[in-house]
């Protein structure tokens, strides 16, 4: 697999992962949180949660297994992006002395 190819698998996990954590969210929400944000004993009991938390759980230990082989994989590829990214962001960013002139 080339870093493009991987780069993409890993927004597709990314986006699975934001699904499986908004879907959950929206089902907690549903039924109030408790103190300090917490979900209610009731509403972990109940089947739908077990079944939203545990996609949630698999997303998630997909994305973080992935993310440790991408960055060992690809920790050159990462590094050159993001001093490229960084690059773009100073360009953008108008030079102090232009301002002070």
């Amino acid at each position: 697999m080339d870093y493009a190819a991987a780069k993409v698998r890993q927004d597709d996990l990314y986006a699975a992962n934001s699904t499986a954590s908004k879907a959950l969210n929206t089902f907690i929400d549903q039924f109030g949180r408790g103190p300090m944000g917490l979900t209610p004993d009731h509403v972990k009991t109940m089947p739908e949660y077990r079944a939203l938390r545990a996609s949630y759980d698999r997303s998630a230990v997909l994305l973080r297994q992935f993310n440790a082989w991408f960055t060992r994989q690809f920790s050159k590829e990462i590094r050159a992006a993001r001093k490229a990214r960084i690059a773009m962001m100073e360009s953008m960013i108008p030079n102090q002395q232009e301002q002070q002139q």
